[in-house]
């Protein structure tokens, strides 16, 4: 096994043979198993940690929220890789980008460590032209324990690229799991009771140049809802007091989360004071307007499905160009509705007051964002059966 030193021989920017620093403090405590994970899998990492007590999840490359990158890069050098592997000793490694890191497979491969890999026909085809390009005979997708894939398509792609029948599976396809966004249930059932009755209705992520016309919608239905309330959760904290001056200049009656103001019956904007709490907010509005979709300039949109994963029904402006793949699914799934200005925000407002216009786009929105649970479940299982059945 390769010491400490020999791993940061190989694992040091400054060696001659290049190479990249291990983050040492981000290496998971405890003992555990380990379970390195290859690329942006937030919600497929909180399904391991609940369906298996004291699993250790380490990060390569670009990884979610909550898991810390253990190396900003998996080590293309094969004695790095190697190096890293036997340092770690994982009991199992997710590829869960579709991307093939050669020489971390095959120091997988040779250290007895099984490799899942999930992919898509187009990048089993990619990987399998590499590997054809290089002429070699045993390239890393060969040397993989396992292929999750999603359709018969790409299926027929894993086996042409010469791997094993019995190493394919077909999981299905579905939209990027994320994980739904805590919530203090305190906080909840203090705050549902002052709601009830009411047409609530959210700004998530709201950037100040959007607060005009979000001012401007709720007046409009205060026309017809009369107890209607507004939740506003600015995008960053400096965007709390120009949409605070917004409301005032609006006529609105304002309450400050930050101060402990309550949405008493004559307060008709709730202000927060950032977008910690949005898995409050999504829980308590039955509407939800995403901010930074209306102005050009200002933040850019939460992720449409932090609000389909509660069961928020979704409104949103024209300017999609952040994460668009996603908007597009949904609204070609019926789970959104479009809003080009002020005027067209209050008429959605209002006429979603109506329970059964809301729950339609709420159901279809739900059902496209949870959709990857199965296949997240399918996924899990195939990590955890690749660890030791003692242990925590």
């Amino acid at each position: 096994m390769a010491g400490l030193g020999d791993l940061a021989y190989w694992l040091n920017p400054r060696s001659p043979r290049g190479g990249v620093p291990l983050d040492e403090a981000a290496v998971p405590h405890g003992s555990g198993p380990l379970v390195l994970i290859h690329g942006d899998a937030g919600g497929l990492a909180q399904a391991l940690r609940r369906r298996r007590r004291g699993l250790r999840l380490g990060g390569l490359g670009r990884t979610a929220a909550g898991l810390s990158p253990i190396l900003p890069q998996a080590p293309a050098d094969p004695a790095a890789a190697r190096a890293l592997i036997e340092r770690l000793g994982p009991a199992a490694v997710l590829l869960a980008d579709g991307a093939i890191p050669g020489a971390l497979v095959a120091a997988c491969d040779d250290c007895d460590v099984p490799v899942t890999l999930i992919a898509d026909r187009h990048q089993i085809a990619a990987a399998a032209a590499r590997t054809a390009w290089r002429g070699l005979r045993r390239g890393p997708m060969t040397r993989l324990s396992r292929v999750l894939v999603p359709d018969p398509m790409a299926e027929e792609a894993a086996l042409r690229a010469g791997i094993a029948p019995q190493r394919i599976e077909i999981i299905g396809s579905a939209a990027p799991l994320v994980a739904p966004l805590r919530c203090n249930m305190r906080e909840f059932a203090a705050l549902r009771p002052m709601m009830a009755n009411r047409h609530v209705w959210l700004a998530a992520g709201l950037p100040a140049a959007e607060a005009p016309a979000i001012m401007a919608a709720q007046r409009a239905a205060l026309s017809s809802y009369h107890r209607a309330l507004l939740i506003v959760a600015p995008a960053r904290p400096e965007d709390a007091p120009p949409i605070a001056a917004a409301a005032l200049e609006a006529g609105l009656e304002i309450a400050r989360r930050d101060a402990d103001e309550d949405p008493s019956p004559g307060v008709q904007v709730l202000l927060a004071e950032d977008c910690s709490e949005l898995g409050l907010w999504y829980r308590l509005a039955p509407i939800t307007f995403m901010g930074g979709t209306l102005a050009a300039e200002g933040a850019a949109p939460r992720h449409p499905y932090e609000p389909a994963g509660l069961g928020s029904t979704i409104l949103h402006g024209p300017q999609l160009t952040s994460q668009a793949d996603l908007w597009n699914a949904l609204h070609d799934k019926g789970g959104t509705r479009l809003v080009r200005n002020a005027a067209q925000l209050g008429t959605a407002i209002e006429e979603l007051g109506a329970p059964d216009a809301a729950a339609r786009l709420a159901l279809a929105a739900w059902q496209h964002a949870t959709a990857g649970a199965e296949v997240a479940r399918r996924i899990v299982n195939a990590v955890l059966s690749d660890l030791p059945e003692d242990g925590p």
